[in-house]
């Protein structure tokens, strides 16, 4: 058989990284790879190597014994050669020492593999429950790309992530269970346990044990072998000899061996590659291979699949949000769309370099063409802002404003004061922001207003404490002002005339009504719950500007009555202020340089510049 006729090889041989070739395949040929997992597979959950057993069982042999319990503790094979029974120390000869049946083993051996024994700490600690791993072979194996697994482990972490993948698997693990077995090729997923169960009596530990299979059970090893393509991962070939044998009886493929082993396969293992051409794949381990090869099966089964429409893309998104396998998922989810709207706002026949901005119906076209462009963003941004409640995905959405702080600068035209092409992230910004602002999170608040920059080679803005060449962040970057202009641009918005001294709130009325289906997810309680959390955001913004700016801002629709109390208060601002403290978390993003007293004094500034412009609000002539 040639490298052609063996799907994922050629590709492999070629130089393409193997994890690439493999997810290949397995996308390509959904049910045609089979695993085989080893004890590495269950590691990095809590359970124990055979020698880390090995080296436990001497440590407790010699306090029972009450002899050189300090040698059995830095050398286990010292003391088994000084008290043993005079053969090399192993794994095998260890337990039959120690157990002379099967059950006497089982019971010996039992608490390894579950949470709480011996060391009364897995439970608590979440060890001995599913890894990374695990749950994604159970997210391969709930899409149908993988249906059978062989493994040589006892614990049951496997099963337990199949279950909450919503996959009830047939387990069998010994040759009792394949009588009434569902064929092979009939079951949505077989795990095979070829060494038994934690409720196993006749579990096979030794190496007498695993010297050979009963007929019957080398059969189905064989018909794995014979008609799957195969996944190794964590099985090192030491001592189980009668699943060697089953490898050695294969003299050709049907489809490929892929064997991943963090330091490459040595010994017995390093024959058996040899032996079946196997592609061998290094310096990962098994929390690291499952998880980057699901990520990567996913992104091809998402090329075949039409392109998603938001709901599908939020609905993704939610269902990635708290599980750590999908993270990658959910990156190139936000990260793809992201790169989505850069190209469409840099594309020069979408926007012409030359097109006017000057004329108000032109301008209010241009900017709701840009919320269209941005659509799918913004909801993924809102709704992901909200339900990250662990953080664990800040980056993302920071990366994404980023981006759009990056698109280049508008080319051409007229323009009155605003810069358009900023706007879409002025939008993300505002999205992003309130969502943290409902969702009570104030360091991603503070990390989205301050990391994201927006590099500055030009003079620099108005008001702008910094120099021609510094960069801005994005809470003076996207300041309303500059993004959306002022005069009578803003009228062109808001189809309503304006007085001069209420720019802001004009930006500000309309932000609210082009964000409020955005936020409709986390601001589900109502139009009261918005307009209080959007506040809160833009006041939190117009502080933040105050401390970094020389000429801040009145922000928001805080000229308007129903925004202030009856003592002459700003509802917002007695809000906001009642969380200042040392340990505010927004000090924790950089805000205010950590300092409480500069918030203090940034609040002082902006709530004499509200109350000034509130109380000029009456009588002013508007725009014409």
């Amino acid at each position: 058989m040639t490298d052609h006729d063996r799907p994922g090889a050629a590709a492999a041989v070629r130089g393409l990284d193997p994890v690439v070739s493999l997810a290949m395949g397995v996308q390509a040929g959904p049910g045609v790879y089979a695993l085989l997992l080893g004890a590495g597979m269950s590691r990095d959950a809590g359970v124990p190597t055979g020698w880390e057993i090995v080296a436990d069982l001497v440590r407790r042999a010699a306090v029972a014994r009450g002899a050189d319990e300090e040698l059995a503790a830095v050398d286990p094979e010292s003391w088994w050669a000084r008290h043993g029974d005079g053969g090399p120390l192993g794994y095998s000869a260890l337990l039959e020492a120690l157990g002379d049946t099967p059950a006497a083993r089982h019971k010996l051996l039992r608490g390894y593999f579950e949470p709480g024994e011996p060391d009364g700490k897995g439970r608590q600690e979440g060890l001995k429950r599913p890894g990374a791993a695990h749950r994604a072979v159970a997210r391969l194996v709930a899409r149908g790309w993988i249906r059978v697994v062989l493994t040589t482990n006892f614990d049951r972490l496997l099963e337990q992530a199949l279950e909450a993948a919503g996959v009830q698997p047939q387990v069998v693990h010994g040759p009792a269970g394949l009588l009434g077995m569902t064929p092979l090729a009939h079951a949505r997923a077989t795990v095979v346990k070829l060494h038994g169960d934690l409720t196993d009596l006749e579990a096979r530990n030794t190496e007498r044990e695993l010297e050979e299979y009963p007929a019957a059970w080398a059969g189905l090893v064989d018909q794995v072998l014979d008609e799957y393509g195969l996944i190794v991962c964590g099985w090192s070939a030491q001592w189980d000899h009668a699943l060697v044998s089953c490898f050695e009886r294969r003299a050709t493929r049907r489809y490929p061996v892929f064997w991943c082993a963090p330091l490459g396969p040595r010994g017995r293992a390093a024959e058996l590659v040899a032996r079946h051409g196997a592609v061998v794949i290094r310096g990962l381990s098994a929390q690291e291979f499952f998880p980057g090869l699901l990520a990567r099966v996913e992104a091809l089964e998402h090329l075949t699949e039409p392109a998603p429409t938001r709901e599908l893309s939020v609905a993704r998104l939610k269902r990635a949000l708290p599980d750590p396998v999908r993270r990658i998922e959910l990156h190139e989810l936000v990260d793809g769309e992201a790169v989505r709207v850069v190209e469409r706002l840099s594309d020069g026949d979408r926007y012409p370099p030359g097109e006017p901005d000057c004329d108000p119906r032109a301008y209010r076209e241009r900017l709701e063409r840009y919320e269209r462009d941005c659509d799918t963003l913004l909801h993924l941004l809102s709704v992901g802002a909200f339900h990250d409640e662990a953080g664990a995905h800040t980056r993302v959405w920071v990366r994404a404003l980023q981006r759009l702080l990056n698109v280049r600068r508008y080319g051409g035209g007229e323009r009155a004061g605003g810069e358009p092409h900023l706007y879409p992230a002025l939008l993300a910004l505002c999205a992003a922001g309130t969502a943290a602002v409902l969702a009570g999170r104030d360091e991603l608040l503070g990390r989205l207003l301050l990391e994201p920059v927006l590099a500055a080679p030009g003079a620099p803005r108005p008001g702008s404490r910094r120099g021609a060449a510094e960069p801005e962040p994005a809470v003076l970057a996207l300041r309303t002002g500059n993004v959306l202009g002022e005069g009578r641009l803003v009228n062109a918005l808001l189809d309503e005339p304006y007085p001069p001294s209420l720019v802001q709130s004009a930006h500000s009325t309309w932000l609210r009504r082009r964000l409020r289906g955005v936020l409709a997810e986390p601001a589900a309680d109502g139009d009261r719950v918005f307009s209080d959390a959007f506040d809160t955001f833009e006041y939190l913004t117009a502080l933040l500007q105050a401390d970094l700016s020389q000429a801040p801002v009145a922000p928001g629709e805080f000229t308007l009555a129903d925004r202030w109390d009856g003592e002459g208060r700003l509802r917002v601002a007695t809000r906001v202020q009642a969380r200042f403290s040392e340990g505010w978390p927004l000090l924790r993003s950089g805000a205010f340089g950590g300092d409480i007293q500069r918030a203090h004094t940034a609040a002082a500034v902006v709530d004499v510049l509200c109350a000034q412009r509130y109380s000029e609000a009456v009588g002013q002539e508007p725009y014409r």
